[in-house]
């Protein structure tokens, strides 16, 4: 049970989505498995396939050699002292990225690998305790809706900045100065983050350091749990499969398609658009249905998207992408929020960070294998396998399908675990094809209606308007925190001695 009053509880989890407002936005300018960073190193530094699937695997490489980091950490502060060094390494290693101009050849992209990996490896070990701490915080009855609205609102911040980033990249030319200037607002972004994650109230083992430190042995009780490791499987070869074409999906768009760096913006735009809109169904479905069922579903919705849209991209056929990013935004949306929820519900309450630890690691380790290998391939290939529908049939195009075909095979595996009080997965389909934010992505005749049917096309519209307005206004009341704090502290600087007014209720 949760320790803390419930007003400290409630003030403590809208802190929570004010950090990530700032947090997750960063995160996604500067982490390897995400778009907007690749495009800098095809861009900017003019990477090719084998550096690319690299870069694309540091994220889960550092995530793979966490834990000795992690165990030394925990051995000597605390859960909430590891997350603020986190973020420290984590911010500020990219305000070096404002040297790369003066820096030439290897030496330059030497630079720029360290930057990266000190800033992930950082992140990595600060999310390990993130999530063990978060854990404690949030009741576990109201954990997918939580996450799941929280999810929805940084997800709106992470649009609008991804967006204005790449608008301004593009508008300078894509140089390395205005790649430096982006990577140090969100360097500031993740300080903002840290200073909304310090108001925060953690129960008091979060905050105090471990008075019995982790054992190696509680690193091994993880292989002894079968449901367990059935997960950690299944999510390590899904990232295997997936990011075996994944990472270069960006130097398709970029390299072989009539597109720039601000249309690569827009599709990642739109797949956040597409995680806005579906999130909050998807939070109430696995809390009522279990995380099991939901991800296996936005498992094969997210293969039944991509395949094909994919297999019929071309120089003269790319307008179906955008469609395509953002119905893929809208599972993948799923896909993670269950991913963590069933993480933390499948982890012993007495041991949860060495789990999470040993998920990340492992999950990671296997994942890593995916863009490297991907990379080599594009090497092994030949340029052209054939044609198809009048295009040409590129490597890029049968890595893509054997990608994604292997995801297909990977679900398999997650088949072999058991949620406690999950529901059938057919139970969770009959619902979803009486829900309408699912029609139009569920099956021919649903998208037929939707497309073919003026009255139905009309209502999702109507529909889809009036979640947005409810998002504007949760979006909007965390703008009036982040204003209200921003003057109390400002104040607090300016008069510190000043007495506080008794009808300013502060914090």
């Amino acid at each position: 049970m949760n320790p803390l009053r419930r007003r400290d509880l409630l003030l403590s989890l809208k802190y929570c989505t004010i950090e990530a407002c700032f947090s997750v936005p960063m995160l996604n300018l500067t982490l390897t498995q995400f778009p907007f960073i690749l495009g800098f190193a095809v861009t900017g530094l003019g990477w090719g396939a084998t550096a690319i699937g690299w870069l694309a695997a540091i994220h889960h490489l550092c995530n793979a050699v966490q834990p000795p980091f992690y165990w030394f950490l925990r051995r000597r502060y605390s859960l909430h002292r590891i997350m603020v060094i986190g973020f420290w390494f984590n911010a500020l290693p990219w305000l070096g990225i404002f040297g790369l101009p003066y820096l030439e050849g290897t030496t330059r992209d030497a630079a720029f690998a360290a930057i990266v990996s000190i800033a992930t490896l950082a992140n990595s070990v600060a999310a390990v305790a993130w999530s063990a701490a978060t854990s404690e915080l949030v009741p576990l009855h109201i954990r997918g809706r939580f996450f799941g609205r929280r999810n929805m609102i940084f997800g709106f911040w992470t649009l609008v900045v991804v967006l204005a980033a790449g608008i301004v990249a593009e508008h300078y030319g894509n140089s390395l100065r205005a790649f430096g200037g982006i990577f140090a607002a969100a360097s500031c972004m993740r300080l903002i983050g840290l200073y909304f994650m310090l108001r925060m109230q953690f129960p008091p083992h979060v905050i105090a350091r471990q008075q019995s430190p982790d054992r190696f042995t509680d690193y091994l009780a993880v292989f002894r749990s079968a449901d367990y490791l059935w997960l950690v499987l299944f999510i390590g070869l899904w990232g295997f499969a997936l990011n075996l074409g994944l990472p270069f999906y960006s130097v398709y768009v970029l390299r072989e398609l009539p597109l720039t760096m601000r249309d690569l913006t827009v599709f990642t735009t739109l797949a956040s658009l597409g995680g806005l809109l579906a999130l909050p169904s998807w939070g109430a479905l696995s809390d009522r249905f279990g995380s099991k069922p939901v991800l296996m579903t936005c498992a094969f919705l997210w293969v039944a998207s991509a395949l094909p849209a994919w297999l019929f991209a071309g120089p003269g056929r790319y307008g179906h992408l955008y469609v395509n990013y953002f119905l893929v935004g809208a599972v993948t949306a799923g896909f993670q929020l269950c991913q963590f929820n069933l993480m933390v519900k499948m982890v012993p309450a007495r041991s949860k960070a060495p789990y999470i630890s040993v998920f990340l690691a492992v999950t990671s380790l296997l994942t890593a294998i995916g863009p490297v290998l991907g990379g080599r391939i594009l090497i092994w290939l030949p340029r052209e396998i054939g044609t198809f529908m009048h295009q040409p049939l590129l490597e890029f195009h049968v890595l893509f399908l054997a990608s994604l075909a292997l995801c297909i095979l990977a679900t398999h595996v997650l088949q072999q675990m058991k949620e406690p009080a999950e529901r059938p997965l057919r139970e969770l389909v009959r619902v979803m094809r009486s829900m309408r934010e699912f029609n139009p992505v569920l099956g021919v005749s649903a998208i037929a209606e939707l497309v073919f049917t003026p009255r139905r096309l009309t209502q999702f519209a109507a529909d889809s308007i009036r979640n947005l307005k409810r998002q504007t206004s949760d979006i909007a009341d965390v703008g009036n925190e982040l204003a209200d704090a921003s003057l109390r502290a400002l104040r607090d600087r300016l008069m510190p001695d000043r007495k506080r007014d008794p009808n300013d209720k502060g914090d």
